[in-house]
């Protein structure tokens, strides 16, 4: 059973959120998709995906030039990556973490992205260790987004062969 979509002319949110903790019994995945451009935090379950926060970053390119101020540029880059990767880190604590029991709130969580970010966020030690005993997939994808997400459903199939969704 999944939550009915159909929406009275008044403010249903009242009744509905009852209705959806009774109808959700499904396996809950929660899905990480990083890349240079930003963060896509989504749950499924079933046939249904909610994105849970969507935020965007500007990260410096490799700097090109030569001189005295390589070493600098570089060790910006460096540092704005390990704040974005950080930030990322304390987003996924906060989505995917019940805070009433402080156990994960997901059977499975998939790490997707392009480049290493995906790779950087598991081994950092701002990752929540109880997240990182969830990870059952790290996917590799190629591109940025909302087709990220969908890249990633489709890469991890086998493992979410209970999902709908698919």
């Amino acid at each position: 059973m999944q939550p009915i979509k159909i929406k009275i002319g008044r403010s249903t949110k009242e009744y509905t959120e009852a209705l959806n903790d009774l109808l959700e019994f499904d396996d809950k995945f929660g899905f990480i998709v990083m890349d240079g451009n930003g963060t896509l935090s989504v749950t499924l379950s079933g046939n249904t995906r909610e994105v849970l926060h969507r935020f965007t970053v500007d990260l410096p390119k490799k700097h090109g030039r030569g001189g005295q101020s390589t070493l600098r540029f570089a060790r910006l880059r460096m540092e704005k990556r390990n704040n974005y990767v950080g930030k990322t880190a304390e987003l996924s604590t906060q989505f995917f973490i019940n805070p009433a029991t402080s156990q994960p709130n997901v059977v499975g969580l998939i790490l997707a992205g392009s480049a290493d970010f995906k790779t950087e966020l598991s081994q950092s030690d701002m990752f929540d260790q109880r997240l990182e005993a969830k990870i059952i997939n790290v996917v590799d994808v190629s591109y940025g987004g909302e087709n990220l997400f969908n890249q990633a459903i489709e890469l991890s199939a086998e493992i979410l062969a209970n999902v709908k969704f698919i």
